[in-house]
């Protein structure tokens, strides 16, 4: 196109931008200097008006912000309370669940004897057993049972130590034995220092789940021995269909009435826990009778029609926020139930409290509101001065500028907004056909192309999307297939009481290479292995399937740690295109024995803990990596496990942690924080390196897998 005839879009579009304005002003400035006062007038009337909408949508704002507050205060609490409701009964579901199968298979366990209670014992946890008024402790069928019970000691420990809300649990038998654990072995003596009887049949949680034959939770109750408020649980435990006693403990209330107590409601504010039946268990003020809500309170009242208002929510087990009369005072009461007990968690707040926060607000409102309209006045004063001057230049520049307009001006772009303007949602389809010799035939020619290119890309990213979500769907897949394929139900083997074992696997992918794996080849021999792949992701998932499947398939071959490590190193170097390779300690425990015998495939040192010792690192021999090498021979080892010692196996995930940021966790740290916890639980031991690992590395990426395995021996009893 010839650029000599290309006129000017932008001058053409500016002189009827400055005819326009001078139009404009010249109207609006005649109707101004005429209107002033009028003007002033309506804008502090706005303003008035702005601020009493402003008041009232801000008051309801913030009143229902208050209440959604106390509604969410009170479903958090009830939250907490149900789940330490949840965690204590699940206790005692695992408990009825190791005794029937201590039932279920009583030739399979060695008799054990249960000691009676004892004074020195008082103030120490400790398991001891008592019997029902009548029962001959001396019966063969009695000390038989009692016997079998005692493989029952150490869970029943293991239950009351890692719960500090339970006061003792204990297993009740039909035949009349009590096998108990708790602090306080001398309330167990009457004043002449003889062991009285405990008879559990007569107990209400021994009663509610014998006759409903499911778990049965008791009403708040005095403790037997210490007087306590307390809570009841009650699981029935069958065998062959018939009942043979009761697995129960008791829970101190101490914890759910700080729920209540530790919060801070201001001055007004109140909270309480309510049973099913509307009466007050537990209160913020606990001493002060005249509020409508103090410890044995019953809601229900002849008179006062919003406490029976509360009684009713509290039986009906509902949630909400109630605006009620209480005291004669107008107060909020938000209310959310526990799942677990039946309870209700009320929090209560005064409605001029509420509304403290509105009424400084609209005093705000009314301040900016009246600075505002004086703020208005003055600029129209101003204006009002200099608006005949503007008006002026406006009006010679319009009348200047109109003798130049033309249609031809206006119409192309009337066509290209109209044009565009119909290029919206899967409309896409734009065409020109006008040709104005200006930059408006640019612009549409652009815009034509651009139109196309658009259509394009659209194309492109629903194909790259959809390949994407097919992406994700399988990762996620392979994730869960990954995840399952490890033991993860702890404890694992709960009817056994001659060790105790814990790993975890934290993949730094959405799968990952290594992996761990622990199995009894037989009633006296366990199995344990850790491992990590050379690579990491899809590829390396289904090379870890492959070496844990053929590593378990051998050692249940009753082939030795070396052995296994060398069947599987040929299998895999057989067929191994992709050279990938995978480290791995494998080692098999003598549970009778204590001995261990293990082979190291190229892996991390273990550490190892014997009861009278600390962890130390163990430089065993290692062998090359399973798959680098066919032909490879291993050398295995055997460590002499006295009861109590411990085994810590891992990945270089863990001494590797943060190298990413240039520093790594390394083994002396890890070393370190085994030392600190090497008196605690396997379980206990995992989480405390995982804790340190995280607190380590903050926000660095995470580099490589977190894998680690902790058994801990104890012997046969």
């Amino acid at each position: 196109m010839d650029k000599k005839r290309i006129r000017s879009l932008r001058g053409k579009i500016s002189l009827t931008m400055i005819a326009v304005v001078g139009l404009t002003l010249l109207c609006v400035g005649t109707l101004f200097l005429f209107s002033s006062d009028q003007i002033t007038t309506t804008l502090t009337e706005s303003n008035q008006q702005m601020s009493l909408t402003s008041r009232s949508r801000s008051s309801t704002s913030m009143t229902e912000l208050t209440k959604t507050r106390l509604q969410e205060l009170a479903i958090g609490k009830a939250e907490l309370a149900d789940r330490m409701f949840y965690e204590f009964e699940e206790a005692v579901r695992n408990a009825a669940v190791a005794a029937e199968l201590l039932y279920a298979d009583a030739d399979a366990y060695p008799p054990r004897d249960v000691p009676l209670p004892r004074m020195e014992n008082d103030g120490k946890l400790a398991v001891q057993v008592l019997f029902a008024t009548g029962v001959d402790p001396q019966d063969e069928a009695i000390q038989r049972e009692v016997r079998l019970l005692g493989n029952f000691q150490e869970a029943l420990y293991a239950i009351n130590s890692n719960n500090p809300s339970i006061v003792s649990n204990y297993i009740a038998t039909e035949s009349g034995i009590m096998f108990q654990a708790d602090y306080i072995s001398a309330r167990k003596f009457d004043e002449a220092g003889n062991i009285m009887p405990l008879d559990a049949k007569e107990r209400p949680w021994y009663q509610g789940a014998a006759e409903t034959g499911e778990l049965f939770l008791t009403e708040v109750v005095e403790d037997l021995h210490t007087k306590r408020p307390t809570v009841m649980c009650g699981v029935p435990i069958y065998s062959d269909g018939v009942l043979k006693g009761v697995a129960g403990a008791g829970m101190y209330l101490d914890n759910v009435e700080a729920l209540v107590e530790d919060m801070d409601l201001g001055e007004s504010g109140q909270a309480c826990i309510v049973n099913q039946v509307g009466q007050v268990l537990f209160a913020s003020d606990q001493d002060d009778m005249r509020t409508p809500f103090y410890p044995g309170r019953d809601l229900h009242s002849r008179v006062d029609e919003a406490l029976n208002t509360l009684a009713m929510m509290a039986e009906n087990h509902e949630s909400g926020v109630m605006l009620l009369e209480l005291n004669g005072i107008s107060k909020y009461v938000a209310c959310s139930p526990m799942t677990t007990t039946g309870w209700s968690v009320f929090v209560i707040l005064s409605q001029e409290e509420v509304d403290a926060p509105t009424v400084q607000l609209q005093k705000d409102l009314d301040r900016i509101s009246e600075e505002a309209a004086a703020e208005a006045a003055r600029h129209v004063k101003t204006t009002t001065i200099l608006l005949p001057v503007l008006l002026a230049v406006a009006l010679l520049a319009a009348l200047i500028v109109s003798l130049l307009l033309s249609r031809r001006i206006v119409n192309p772009i009337v066509t290209l907004t109209e044009k565009v303007r119909q290029v919206e949602g899967d409309n896409l389809d734009f065409h020109w056909e006008l040709e104005t010799g200006d930059e408006t035939q640019t612009l549409a020619n652009s815009f034509e192309s651009l139109t196309e290119r658009m259509k394009t890309h659209i194309n492109d990213i629903q194909t790259i999307t959809a390949e994407k979500e097919r992406i994700g769907t399988e990762l996620a897949l392979a994730s869960r297939i990954q995840a399952d394929m490890l033991p993860s139900i702890f404890p694992a083997f709960p009817y056994r009481g001659d060790f105790d074992i814990y790993a975890s696997m934290d993949p730094a992918k959405e799968v990952g290479g290594d992996f761990y794996d622990f199995f009894l080849i037989d009633d006296d021999h366990l199995a344990l292995v850790i491992a990590d792949v050379s690579d990491k992701g899809i590829p390396a998932a289904l090379f870890m399937m492959v070496s844990k499947i053929l590593i378990k398939n051998h050692v249940m071959n009753g082939l030795s740690p070396a052995k296994v490590l060398e069947k599987v190193n040929e299998q895999i170097c057989a067929n191994n295109r992709e050279d990938m390779f995978v480290t791995v300690w494998l080692g098999i425990l003598d549970l009778k024995t204590g001995k261990l015998t293990a082979a190291n495939a190229g892996h991390e040192y273990p550490v190892l803990k014997q009861a009278d010792g600390h962890f130390e690192l163990i430089k065993d021999v290692h062998g090359l990596v399973v798959g680098g090498f066919p032909d490879v021979r291993y050398k295995e080892y055997e460590w002499q496990l006295s009861p109590g010692a411990k085994v810590f196996v891992y990945t270089d995930g863990v001494p590797e942690a943060g190298v990413s940021r240039g520093d790594a966790f390394g083994t002396e740290r890890m070393l370190q924080v085994l030392r600190e916890t090497e008196d605690s639980s396997p379980r206990e031991i995992l989480r405390a390196v995982d804790q340190a690992v995280a607190a380590f590395v903050e926000d660095a990426p995470q580099f490589d897998d977190l894998t680690m395995l902790c058994v801990q021996y104890y012997g046969q009893s």
